[in-house]
């Protein structure tokens, strides 16, 4: 059984309206009741320093240049700056060239 424990970190959940500092539990690879991980017993302690942790976020309005204009972005390129930004996943609008 492996075990994380990420600390100190701001739990926003749309769903149930939560937006709070707190901790997460992962326990096997889900998330578990945060009382059911112990700093002392987590195979792993990661300090968020209030960082936030949320579902993936879904952007419904991304604009990707390709085909007709890949020089100003690409599927790749697009992909890779909203993975660093937490988006999961992208829908592009239908207005590129041609």
């Amino acid at each position: 059984m492996s075990s994380i424990l990420l600390r100190n970190a701001r739990l926003i959940d749309p769903e149930t309206g939560t937006d709070t500092l707190g901790d997460l539990a992962i326990i096997d690879g889900k998330i578990a009741e945060t009382e059911a991980l112990e700093a002392s017993s987590a195979d792993r302690v990661i300090d968020c320093g209030g960082k936030c942790l949320a579902p993936g976020i879904v952007d419904i309005g991304v604009k990707v240049c390709e085909p007709g204009e890949r020089h100003k972005e690409s599927f790749r390129t697009a992909g890779l700056a909203a993975a660093a930004g937490g988006v999961t996943t992208m829908i592009t609008r239908p207005d590129t060239i041609p």
